[in-house]
């Protein structure tokens, strides 16, 4: 472990003051952080793709039980307070946005899995039911082990989604929560 911290504090910079590893972005001005595309005061802006993509991956390189902060410098000179608060702002607005927007994806497809588990159960009790008394020709027959292939099928499905598309999910909203978190310090270049 400590090889592995060792890796850490050369590649990203620790604040001394709290301990916590700083995620550093350089920029020429404030509106580097927010999408050119993107009209919107910086309370509402969305983030420069680029830059949420470098954010994401340094969070998730960093290991999660050390604390991180994102820390932004400009040229000597034009730091403006007022300014900073704004960006503050809007990064916290971006980020809660998409923790919002996975949330709402997370709840569907947990809907989805559990309608999934209930469609499989209930397929199958059926085919079990109709395999029981039916006498065996082959349309009864056919029906039964269709049954309890789409019983089987929709089964898989629901793990397939709980298991896997949650995973990726859950994964990138803890990302984003960490984030969030994350102290946002402005300094000028040296």
């Amino acid at each position: 472990m400590k090889q592995k911290d060792d890796f850490f504090n050369q590649v990203y910079s620790i604040d001394q003051a709290n301990n916590a590893y700083m995620i550093e972005v350089s920029l020429d001005s404030y509106t580097d952080i927010f999408s050119e595309w993107d009209p919107a005061p910086f309370k509402r802006r969305e983030l420069d793709s680029d830059l949420q993509f470098y954010l994401e991956n340094s969070a998730d390189e960093i290991p999660t039980q050390h604390s991180i902060e994102v820390c932004f410098t400009l040229p000597p000179g034009t730091r403006d307070e007022a300014m900073e608060q704004e960006v503050r702002a809007g990064l916290a607005n971006s980020l809660d946005f998409k923790i919002y927007l996975l949330k709402k994806e997370i709840k569907l497809i947990n809907t989805r899995t559990f309608r999934y588990v209930l469609a499989g159960l209930g397929t199958l009790l059926v085919a079990r039911l109709i395999a029981e008394p039916a006498e065996f020709n082959v349309v009864t027959s056919v029906l039964t082990e269709g049954l309890f292939i789409g019983g089987w099928v929709f089964l898989w499905e629901a793990v397939s989604l709980f298991f896997f598309s949650n995973r990726d999910l859950y994964y990138r909203y803890r990302t984003y929560k960490r984030l969030r978190g994350s102290e946002v310090i402005f300094s000028d270049a040296a």
